[in-house]
């Protein structure tokens, strides 16, 4: 049975993370759970309701409705990319409905192509195949594909108990999650300072600062799941591992200094800036 547009809307998030799967198992096992940890304090903070977090092999699954869950999600550091996305059973013939249904309540006549990646490698057909025995069972629509520059490309990820049908592809900051390298201090003082901190979130540390409180709030909407503390005098800062800089300091100290900003170009500076405020 054909699905009727009305009944396609999309029920879950596909989280895609990269350096995460790159680690011993123990290794990915403790980041994993700070991770989804990080990914429900962000969808809870921001009133996003959600009914399941789950984590197959090589992705993280939310079950919610919510159109704005991408956007909250797409600042929580560890993810690479995120689709909005309906799921469906490992049958062939759900595959090719499930796909179709898209394709009309998306592709608008237009050319399409269909881009599967087969996370379980169980499965009986290769990605290819499968590409090719959803494309012609949408095609016999008389549309058209094309494999090069497509007004949609349905994508198809195969996991091992469903699949999941998207057409969006979000990028995300990468990085790993926060919590996973300790603390660091900051002077938040100005804009590059507040680059600076976003730097080190992004390379999963948890943040203490003091200085301009308003710096602080644009941050947080970066630091889900580890809120920055905050410290009148810097001497008051407790087990920070480190002291981060957005300009060179000679002043010695007992710590290490860090200057995420040397590595990048002004650019690069100025853009995430506008990220963060």
């Amino acid at each position: 049975m054909i699905i009727q547009l009305e009944e396609i809307a999309m029920e879950y998030v596909v989280i895609r993370y990269g350096e995460i799967g790159t680690k011993s198992r123990r290794t990915r096992r403790r980041w994993e759970t700070s991770f989804m940890k990080n990914i429900r304090a962000a969808l809870e903070a921001n009133s996003i309701e959600f009914s399941s977090i789950e984590n197959p092999r090589g992705r993280i699954i939310v079950a919610t409705r919510n159109p704005h869950a991408a956007g909250v999600l797409k600042n929580v550091f560890g993810i690479s990319s995120i689709s909005p996305a309906i799921r469906g059973s490992l049958d062939l013939k759900d595959m090719k409905e499930k796909a179709r249904a898209l394709y009309r309540t998306y592709g608008k006549g237009g050319t399409f192509r269909i881009s599967t990646q087969r996370l379980d490698k169980q499965f009986l057909l290769t990605s290819p195949e499968v590409n090719a025995e959803v494309g012609a069972y949408i095609a016999a629509d008389d549309v058209s594909v094309d494999l090069t520059n497509p007004d949609i490309d349905i994508g198809i990820e195969i996991l091992c108990d469903a699949t999941y049908f998207f057409v969006d592809r979000i990028s995300a900051y990468g990085g790993i999650p926060v919590g996973i390298q300790g603390k660091v201090l900051v002077h938040l003082i100005d804009r590059r300072s507040a680059v600076a901190a976003w730097m080190m979130l992004k390379r999963g540390c948890e943040l203490v600062g003091y200085g301009n409180e308003e710096i602080r709030s644009h941050l947080e909407q970066f630091s889900y799941g580890h809120p920055i503390t905050w410290v009148s005098d810097p001497e008051k800062a407790r087990d920070v591992l480190a002291v981060v800089f957005s300009e060179f300091c000679p002043e010695k100290r007992d710590i290490p200094s860090f200057y995420p900003l040397m590595g990048l170009k002004e650019n690069q500076i100025q853009e995430i800036m506008k990220d963060i405020f």
